[in-house]
């Protein structure tokens, strides 16, 4: 008979090795960052990242450093913004730091949960566009919500882990110092958890020392700036808007597709349909809480009739679920209730200490359900659908991000073109981000970065090259200290830099002597070196208010207004769309240093204006042949004011019938054409130049002054 085969002994099961999943989320946290947000923010920093980045860097001048700031996040980038000047370098740094920090703030919890949710709660938070545009950034509030997932990692682990006590300490200090109230909102949940439960007393020193250790250099700065800590949370409160009982929710929910700061918060809420996300996180939240107490109602009842432990694998335990939810809590109180307004990086710790036990609750589904597989499927659409959505917000937020510092640079440019050179300085509208591009210093007189007086500012401009930026649109006009300053737009920016008059002369002059040379090498067949585009500082027509023609030259000013005061209506030039000229017959008025142009609601010219500001402006020459004080033409640029205010003084003083349109003129050009003994004379004034008398047919003829734009 044949042998019987001996059976082969059982081959030993094969360890298989768990994929790394964490690790796969940071680094494609990393990819993204490098793929979508690099590439659009390399360039410029933003307006909160270069007051940050300026108290580091030593090739520019520190800017106002208002007091709800902590200074932690510039301490952690000073060593690379010491070594190099270059956005792009500290940006890619930025992005590989807090994908590494991404991994080890969620690796705590490896621990505490499968490692499964641990990753699925990662992949949730660094897939909010949010998080995302925040990597790269030089602001605090992701390196806040990645310490606080730590730090509560650490303070669960605490009873069983000696060591768990320093790295506590540790991650506490670190949020305070990054951003000091935040820090006492993370540690207030858990100290109250410590005093409460005996096996997480041992957590009391490590909290309170991490907390006092991460404020010492905020409250030793709120006794030498502002008087002590009082005193510091008191301006923090002005500068906030003035903290109290604010219901903010409804400001959130408009925030979370952007814009990136929503102040005043007036903005609709767009594209609701892809903040499905958002608005499950309170339910999401409640279910996770109640099936981890009734898990462990169910644990409790199978123990007490004597069936032991359940057989199923161990679910999240009750502090390990809620204590997350508290601490998140805690930190979206100031931000939901205490402040009028509202950005969406305020809550990113919540979400990111949120984002834990709903992965749990995930999972928790999934094992539960009748068909584990197709409930997995299920899962990772929905995942997925939110990725793909939150890609999309991330996408056109880069972009705006993107237009945004790109004006800051443009506008420092400008000013450089200007001839502003440090040591210079910069004031009014978006002054601190274009100040840092500039290499200037930054001052602000009014507003909640406000720095010095306007006694102060006057001072440093009658000796240091100075410029105030202020935005074209919206009627707005320069305070009343600058009202006799020279204005320069800025090309491909909102802003007009106005100068005082020396220097705006020095500029004027420069870039006349620029198209002289210019013209001259035109003349000879020689090409002028440089960008012709980009050659002196006259790109575009300086503009100054009527009290800066008055300022300037008085004789002239008066002359030229008296001319307009002799005649009820004058002749008003506008461009219509086809680009033909239209003449219409205008009443003008001189109130309040300002030359100002009323019209009726919806008139062809005031409709002409508000899609090309340039106009002209011809005084009436009267009934007779001879014009006594000369031919009088003023042009400039025709900006619309719609502010209240104005318009209601406007109103009080003139009496026009209403209602009506009003543009305030901002003026580049008046000629004086006068017949005398010699013959006719043409007198030209230009902001920022001296009267030039010419004579019909000279070949140095000013060139088109009312091409302003």
């Amino acid at each position: 008979a044949a042998a019987r085969p001996r059976p082969h002994p059982p081959l030993p099961p094969r360890h298989r090795r768990r994929a790394p999943w964490l690790a796969v989320v940071a680094v494609g946290y990393a990819a993204v960052q490098l793929a979508v947000v690099v590439p659009h923010v390399g360039h410029a920093w933003g307006w909160d990242e270069s007051v940050y980045v300026s108290q580091v860097d030593p090739r520019t001048p520190s800017a106002y450093f208002s007091a709800p700031r902590s200074r932690g996040i510039s301490m952690l980038v000073s060593p690379v913004v010491a070594a190099t000047s270059s956005i792009t370098v500290l940006r890619v740094l930025l992005t590989v730091l807090s994908a590494g920090a991404l991994y080890a703030a969620f690796r705590v919890w490896n621990r505490l949960l499968p490692r499964g949710p641990v990753a699925l709660a990662a992949l949730l938070f660094a897939g909010l566009w949010i998080t995302t545009i925040s990597g790269p950034a030089v602001m605090p509030n992701l390196w806040v919500a990645l310490g606080a997932v730590a730090a509560v990692g650490w303070f669960l682990r605490l009873p069983t882990e000696r060591h768990a006590r320093w790295w506590l300490a540790a991650l506490v200090a670190g949020v305070t110092l990054v951003r000091t109230p935040d820090g006492g909102w993370l540690a207030l949940p858990l100290l109250v958890a410590a005093l409460r439960v005996r096996a997480w007393r041992p957590a009391l020193p490590p909290l309170v020392g991490g907390l006092l250790l991460g404020a010492a250099q905020w409250i030793g700065e709120a006794y030498e700036r502002f008087g002590g800590i009082g005193g510091r949370l008191d301006v923090s409160s002005e500068v906030e808007g003035g903290m109290g009982l604010h219901f903010a929710v409804g400001a959130a929910l408009r925030s979370l597709n952007g814009p990136q700061l929503c102040r005043p918060c007036e903005v609709p809420w767009t594209h609701p349909e892809l903040a499905l996300w958002w608005l499950s996180l309170p339910v999401l939240t409640l279910t996770a809480v109640s099936v981890a107490l009734r898990d462990r109602h169910e644990r409790r009842t199978r123990m007490r009739v004597g069936l032991g432990r359940p057989s199923a694998p161990q679910e999240p335990g009750v502090p390990v679920t809620v204590l997350p939810i508290v601490c998140a809590a805690s930190l979206a109180v100031p931000y939901l209730l205490l402040i009028d307004y509202s950005a969406p990086r305020f809550l990113m710790p919540s979400y990111a200490l949120l984002a834990l036990p709903i992965a749990a609750l995930g999972f928790r589904a999934v094992r539960a359900a009748r068909s584990p597989r197709h409930m997995a499927i299920a899962l990772g659409i929905v995942v997925l659908l939110q990725l793909a959505s939150q890609f999309a917000v991330l996408t056109h937020t880069s972009a705006v991000s993107e237009k945004t510092t790109g004006r800051y640079r443009t506008a420092a440019d400008g000013l450089t073109r200007l001839g502003l050179r440090p040591p210079c300085l910069v004031a009014g509208d978006r002054a601190l981000p274009v100040a840092y591009h500039a290499g200037c210093a930054s001052a602000q007189t009014t507003g909640n970065n406000r720095s010095t007086s306007v006694s102060g500012l006057l001072r440093r401009a009658a000796h240091e090259p100075t410029a105030l930026l202020v935005r074209r649109d919206g009627g707005a006009r320069p305070p009343s200290y600058a009202r006799t300053w020279i204005g320069f737009p800025l090309p491909g920016t909102a802003w007009s830099a106005y100068l005082p008059p020396h220097q705006a002369r020095q500029v004027a002059s420069r870039g006349a002597g620029e198209s002289l040379q210019s013209r001259q090498s035109q003349k000879t067949g020689q090409k002028a070196s440089g960008n012709p585009a980009n050659m002196g500082a006259m790109t575009t027509y300086p503009i100054t208010s009527w009290a800066g023609f008055q300022a300037a030259e008085p004789g002239f000013a008066t002359a030229a207004q008296e001319r307009f005061e002799r005649y009820r209506t004058h002749v008003l030039a506008t461009l219509r769309q086809d680009g033909s000229p239209r003449l219409t017959p205008l009443e003008v008025n001189f109130r309040f240093g300002e030359l100002w142009l009323g019209m009726m609601p919806d008139s062809r010219k005031a409709i002409d204006l508000r899609r090309d500001r340039r106009f002209s402006i011809q005084a009436n020459p009267g009934p007779d042949t001879g014009t006594p004080g000369g031919d009088v033409r003023v042009s400039g640029r025709a900006v619309e004011v719609t502010d209240p205010d104005s318009l209601a003084r406007f109103a009080a003083e003139v009496h026009p019938p209403e209602p009506f349109h009003l543009f305030r003129a901002e003026v580049t050009e008046v000629v004086q054409t006068e017949a005398g003994e010699s013959g006719l004379s043409l007198r030209t004034w230009r902001p920022g130049q001296p009267v030039r008398v010419l004579r019909p047919g000279a070949d140095d003829g000013p060139p088109p002054a009312d091409e302003t734009s």
